[in-house]
């Protein structure tokens, strides 16, 4: 049977169609089998291996005739295997058309990498499934590089979290530090931040916070511009350090130890301050102390030599008068008047010696031994003071008023001497009618005047012993406390010139000052001060 034309045309593009089915489906084989980057794997439906590409080989390590029959579960690790990874993968594959995950696989040598799969479930044309393709792509750098990354990530973190509790420690240890003044401040020198020592020291809370650091320094001190000298100096050096005296809020000193130092960030700019500052108050007053005993050595080696001048010279005037006028009693011992005159000088002037001696002699004698220091009611002291000088009194036609005076420690003996002295003082010094004040009052430091410079106690008792005599120029204030010194004639008011010192020598011994104030012909005020924290 002879075809005919028309048939012979079908057959020819048949065979032509098939060809190229043929051709590109070689091509598409030839394709798989080229990759090398991923490994493309064909599964029967229960997961034997059913073909192998290049890059399977490559990553797996399998030639494609040890592998091919072979399930793929080959490829996972024991425990994988002991979890039906592979048989729950299929399944995924086989109810939803595909499945992936990502997991460390095995090679042919033992070795892993962290593949990331993909199964995607084949069908024929009736939808049943005849199999799978396996794509895994070796992700091992990629994996590594996350892990190292999520390490130093969590390194990171771990280190934040360290810093912040290392933070907060050294936060709460500046915090609760009470011996030390820890103050940051700002490059401008105004406080950002203040521990609990601070507030103990300067006695501010968090009202300070915001206010400039000069708030600290005496007015003299901010005069010369001191906090911004240390400032500059701690910018330039790094540090500045000084010592000096300090003020708290409620006014009153401390002489403290500061160590500023300048702070940085990274780029080297300057960012602020740390100002610490210590209380060495009781150290400075430990220093003064030696000073002063230093001093006091000096000036007692200058009241001996003062003294020896006296034993040359003025304890030995009165003994020349008495000589002289017994050599004139002996040429005119005929005249009874003259006689008796003569011996009245003589009188006077012997017991001037005996009231000077005993006054250079009680002056000696004081001690500033506190050891035996006993509650000493001054009211009772005033009591006795008054009952001694009663007769004079009463022959001046003086009045002395006396206010409610304090109980303080002290030695009884010192005390009524001070009181005895400085009564007689005033009612000496007054022509007539004398009229005394004595008045006490508990004060605050700032509120003294015309004291030593720098107070070692916060609060004090004064005494005020105020009369309307004769007074003095201003100028001579500090000088009548002065031994031996004498403002006034002899020959008007008697006297050693020892009086006045020998108070200031009692008052020092209990560890207080006096002050005077006057005017001449106004009368005189004296002040007497005690430190508070000595009453009982």
């Amino acid at each position: 049977m002879m075809s005919t034309p028309k048939t012979s045309s079908v057959g020819t593009n048949l065979e032509q169609v098939i060809e190229k089915l043929r051709k590109s489906e070689e091509r598409y084989h030839k394709m798989i089998a080229e990759v090398e980057d991923y490994a493309i794997i064909l599964l029967d439906v229960d997961g034997i291996i059913q073909n192998w590409n290049r890059g399977a080989e490559k990553i797996k390590q399998y030639k494609e005739a040890e592998i091919v029959g072979k399930h793929f579960s080959t490829f996972y690790l024991p425990e994988d295997i002991e979890n039906n990874l592979p048989e729950t993968l299929l399944g995924l594959a086989r109810e939803n058309g595909r499945a992936a995950q990502e997991g460390w696989r095995k090679r042919k040598d033992g070795t892993r990498f962290w593949g990331s799969i993909t199964i995607t479930a084949l069908h024929d044309d009736d939808g049943v499934v005849i199999g799978y393709s396996k794509v895994t792509r070796d992700l091992t750098e990629r994996k590594i590089a996350e892990d190292q990354q999520n390490q130093v990530t969590e390194q990171l973190r771990a280190l934040n979290t360290e810093l912040s509790l290392s933070e907060q420690r050294y936060h709460q240890m500046i915090a609760e530090v009470q011996d030390y003044a820890i103050i940051f401040l700002d490059p401008s020198g105004n406080i950002v931040n203040w521990n609990t020592g601070a507030q103990v020291i300067k006695g501010y809370s968090s009202e300070i916070i915001g206010t400039n650091f000069n708030v600290f320094y005496t007015p003299e001190d901010r005069k010369r511009k001191l906090p911004e000298t240390l400032l500059e100096h701690a910018k330039t050096h790094g540090k500045a350090n000084h010592e000096g005296w300090r003020v708290r809020k409620n006014g009153s000193t401390f002489w403290g130890n500061t160590v500023i130092t300048a702070l940085h960030n990274k780029s080297g700019e300057l960012i602020g301050f740390s100002k610490v500052t210590r209380d060495l108050t009781e150290k400075k007053m430990a220093e003064d102390r030696l000073v002063a005993y230093a001093n006091e050595l000096e000036i007692r080696n200058r009241e001996l030599e003062q003294f020896a001048y006296v034993t040359s010279h003025d304890l030995q005037e009165p003994l020349r008068k008495i000589r002289t006028f017994t050599e004139i009693i002996q040429k005119n011992a005929g005249d009874s008047a003259v006689v008796s005159r003569y011996f009245e000088k003589i009188n006077r002037a012997a017991e001037r010696m005996t009231n000077l001696i005993k006054s250079v002699l009680n002056y000696s004698r004081l001690s500033r031994d506190n050891a035996g220091f006993v509650d000493v009611d001054l009211n009772e002291i005033m009591v006795q003071v008054q009952a001694d000088f009663e007769l004079l009194i009463a022959e001046k036609n003086a009045t002395v008023h006396v206010g409610k005076l304090p109980v303080i420690q002290g030695d009884y003996q010192q005390l009524e001497q001070l009181f005895s002295n400085l009564v007689s003082n005033a009612l000496k010094f007054t022509d007539s009618d004398p009229v005394i004040q004595i008045q006490s009052k508990f004060v605050n430091q700032e509120q003294i005047v015309g004291g030593p410079d720098h107070l070692p106690e916060e609060r004090y008792v004064e005494i005020l012993v105020a009369d309307n005599g004769i007074g003095f120029e201003p100028k001579y204030a500090d000088l009548i406390f002065t031994m031996f010194q004498r403002l006034q004639d002899t020959q008007d008011y008697a006297g050693t010139g020892i009086g006045l010192a020998l108070c200031k020598k009692i008052i020092e011994n209990h560890r207080g000052f006096i002050t005077a104030t006057s005017e001449q012909g106004k009368g005189a005020n004296f002040y007497v001060y005690f430190p508070y924290k000595a009453q009982s």
